[in-house]
């Protein structure tokens, strides 16, 4: 049994004690130390405590922390940043006779554009928007996730399948890089367990 099991199951000074050790790794996970890269111990070790809350206070906290999830993603996935940092592997230009005839236009033109094009080549533009990213939470959960149809064309992008590349079943079917939409970093990690440590502080 880890340390922050035997302290998660006291109370009095073992609970204060709890509460310190979750702040130091909290601070820990937020430096991205190798020592807090599982998440796992947060699902046991505070489990006892945190069912010492009253329901709704418990419900408070798993919306505290859907809501913390799903801001950091959205802010990930509207620069097409993935969770370690990373940058999206950018969409492929479709080969067109006219991108050659807009490259020699007016220099000034293609100036005042520069920024708007870059903006609209940016993927998943309309996946960040709380209409298709949600998030859920209950006593006992927190969880963020995409639903109806950008659900599924979400999945293909976060693992990389295999679809079509329209929504005709019989167009083109081609196989997509991986970009890894969702996730939960160091950062997303500390910000929990502060949560965490806040709500169960007397």
């Amino acid at each position: 049994m880890s340390e922050l099991e035997d302290l998660a199951g006291g109370t009095g000074q073992q609970a204060r004690e709890a509460r310190r050790t979750l702040k130091r790794r909290s601070q820990a996970s937020a430096r991205g130390s190798s020592d807090s890269d599982d998440f796992s111990p947060l699902l046991d070790a505070f489990d006892s405590l945190v069912q010492r809350l009253a329901p709704s206070e418990r419900r408070k906290l798993g919306s505290d922390i859907a809501t913390g999830l799903r801001a950091a993603n959205a802010g990930r996935i509207r620069p097409n940043v993935e969770p370690d940092g990373e940058s999206m592997e950018p969409r492929k230009r479709r080969k067109s006779g006219r991108l050659r005839a807009k490259r020699i236009r007016d220099e000034a033109s293609v100036s005042r554009t520069a920024k708007r094009s870059i903006r609209q080549e940016k993927m998943f533009r309309g996946a960040a928007n709380p209409r298709y990213l949600r998030k859920e939470s209950s006593q006992g959960e927190a969880q963020v996730g995409f639903v109806g149809a950008m659900a599924r064309i979400m999945k293909v992008h976060q693992y990389g399948e295999t679809d079509t590349v329209t929504r005709d079943p019989s167009s083109p079917r081609v196989t997509y890089p991986a970009r890894v939409v969702l996730g939960i970093t160091p950062d997303d990690r500390g910000r929990i367990l502060e949560q965490i440590s806040a709500r169960i502080a007397p």
